[in-house]
């Protein structure tokens, strides 16, 4: 099957949102998006309902990137968010009403394979993607692929920072009492910290950012001002030169699952 010419159905599940893209030669030609429920019953019974848009008769198999720790089975262990979902055969369900096999990968890893492939068009040998959405994480693209380990799929950076938003790893009676510029510029400085570490541990060639909680507010007075804070410094101290952009695929996880199954035609091929 020449993979240019491939169909199939891109699923990106996310706390807050799921979106169904159904891709023809590396285009969405269809794109579903509905608030996620809180149980998966209700997940399931609304999959099935907006499912049907679809044509499904060409399409080869499912590729989803999801929120939360994934195991080998594609069934949910931890999660900050869903977590009704934990142990719930979710995407077992979902393969056997579409009756086309599922691959299954985290949104975030998902998100750096789409963003190096589709957004950056392989230009960069290595592609830190840096989510910031319900949760405040991260993955490496390196050398063609996405870098990841059985324990962790992705960076869980949610106890670092989160621009605007303080967990209660980092949160102390002193933040609550900042006024909203003191709260901002403590985020600047928590982020383009954060920037700077990841680019000394990782070395990516590019920091690609992106996520529900990119918006035009955020970027110009939190986002922006930590990079231009980060890059002064890396560009003293960085041994090669590195950027630090805003991600150029609107829904990169989505075309990472799309990216995926075509990565796996020949595996599926022979089902």
């Amino acid at each position: 099957m020449n993979s240019e010419k491939l169909e199939s159905v891109a699923i990106d599940f996310g706390a807050t949102n799921t979106r169904i893209a159904q891709f023809k030669e590396d285009r969405i030609t269809k794109l579903i998006e509905f608030a996620t429920p809180d149980n998966p019953k209700d997940f399931v019974a609304e999959f099935s309902q907006k499912i049907q848009a679809i044509n499904l008769s060409s399409v080869l198999a499912i590729g989803v990137g999801a929120c939360g720790y994934w195991d080998e089975t594609c069934i949910l262990r931890q999660s900050l968010n869903l977590e009704n979902y934990v142990n719930y055969p979710l995407w077992t369900e979902i393969s056997e009403i579409v009756k086309l096999p599922t691959l299954l990968k985290s949104d975030v890893e998902l998100a750096a394979l789409g963003e190096a492939v589709y957004g950056q068009e392989k230009n960069f040998e290595s592609l830190l993607y840096i989510n910031m959405g319900t949760g405040f994480s991260g993955a490496l693209y390196k050398d063609g692929d996405i870098f990841t380990t059985s324990y962790s799929p992705t960076l869980r950076l949610d106890y670092l920072v989160q621009p605007e938003s303080f967990s209660s790893a980092n949160t102390s009676e002193n933040d609550l009492e900042l006024d909203p510029e003191d709260k901002k510029e403590k985020s600047i400085t928590l982020l383009s910290s954060t920037l700077i570490n990841l680019s000394f541990i990782l070395s990516p060639q590019i920091i690609s950012i992106g996520g529900g909680k990119v918006t035009d507010d955020r970027w110009i007075n939190i986002i922006k001002p930590a990079i231009d804070k980060a890059m002064e410094y890396l560009q003293e101290n960085l041994t090669y030169d590195i950027q630090i952009k805003k991600s150029q695929v609107k829904y990169p996880s989505i075309y990472g699952a799309h990216e995926l199954v075509k990565r796996n035609i020949n595996r599926l091929a022979l089902h």
